[in-house]
């Protein structure tokens, strides 16, 4: 595998080379980043793959009253639609894309929004006179100038330990972390130990005008979907189904409370077939016991 990985490295150096001069391009003002009088705050990181992007956008949403002049937009991946749409609870994964229905659905009072241009999702929320703007993975959207720029980057994968696509995870070079105001480290362990923390710091290095932040995963009570009541899995047979981007600490919190009996791991916003569902209550049936369910 590694002899392979060699192969990349010639085309993650090209692919280096046409991310720096887009950014240069954009640094010299030759292309310019639109700038808004509606307060934006752009979450996104410098990998490839799930960093905690939308639960730190939905824990932002939680710290804020009165949501009704929010609006959340994103790209709306993974959808069959093109152009600007609005999201509610009522819309559909083909159209909008799994993870602002997600949010929709969490916080109906809130706008939420996807586009591929982040300007022109802009334009259409501003007729809503909202407050405040969340930008969901545009890090690399920088047609857009946001008034606070999150950078996320995952405890066990720093984005200083990574390389540039294909032969890494890297959409753009690690030393572009300059251009964020706040640094998360996330998916940290908890607590994080003072030396882990001294670590950190002098692994990333933060800039004199960059904050350095961390987050942890807290797993809260589990809901039925069909009584909306609050269930345990102390001790019962679990059929665990995943679809995000790293199940493993998922996994690894599943297995410290239930027995596992199968893991069905897809990929990161997997668009389910009738196949993979029948898979999944088979193997649920073929547990010989009252005291089991899938949870996902």
């Amino acid at each position: 595998m590694p002899f392979l990985r060699l192969f990349l490295l010639p085309i993650a150096l090209f692919y280096g080379l046409v991310v720096f001069f887009r950014n240069m391009l954009f640094d010299y003002g030759i292309f310019s980043s639109k700038e808004y009088s509606v307060p934006i705050i752009s979450v996104g990181n410098l990998c490839a793959g799930g960093s905690g992007k939308s639960p730190l956008v939905e824990y932002i949403l939680r710290l804020i009253d009165n949501r009704d002049k929010v609006a959340v937009l994103s790209r709306g991946y993974g959808r069959d639609s093109t152009g600007f749409q609005w999201v509610t609870n009522k819309s559909f994964v083909k159209d909008v894309g799994d993870e602002s229905l997600q949010i929709a659905r969490k916080f109906p009072e809130i706008n939420v929004a996807v586009s591929e241009s982040r300007n022109k999702g802009i334009q259409e929320i501003i007729h809503k006179e909202c407050d405040l703007i969340l930008l969901d993975d545009a890090y690399q959207h920088r047609w857009v100038k946001p008034g606070l720029n999150i950078l996320l980057t995952t405890y066990d994968n720093l984005y200083i330990n990574d390389n540039l696509l294909p032969y890494g995870k890297l959409r753009e070079s690690k030393k572009n972390f300059k251009r964020a105001d706040i640094i998360v480290v996330t998916k940290t362990p908890y607590p994080l130990l003072p030396l882990d923390e001294y670590r950190l710091n002098e692994q990333i290095s933060p800039c004199f005008n960059q904050k350095l932040c961390y987050s942890y995963l807290e797993y809260q009570k589990l809901v039925s979907l069909y009584t909306k009541k609050s269930v345990s899995i102390e001790g019962k047979n679990v059929i665990l189904m995943t679809a995000i981007a790293s199940a493993d600490l998922l996994k690894e919190y599943v297995d410290s409370k239930a027995n596992v009996i199968e893991h069905f791991k897809f990929i990161d916003h997997y668009s389910f077939k009738k196949k993979d569902i029948k898979k999944i209550i088979d193997s649920y049936n073929k547990i010989d016991s009252q005291e089991k369910l899938i949870l996902t």
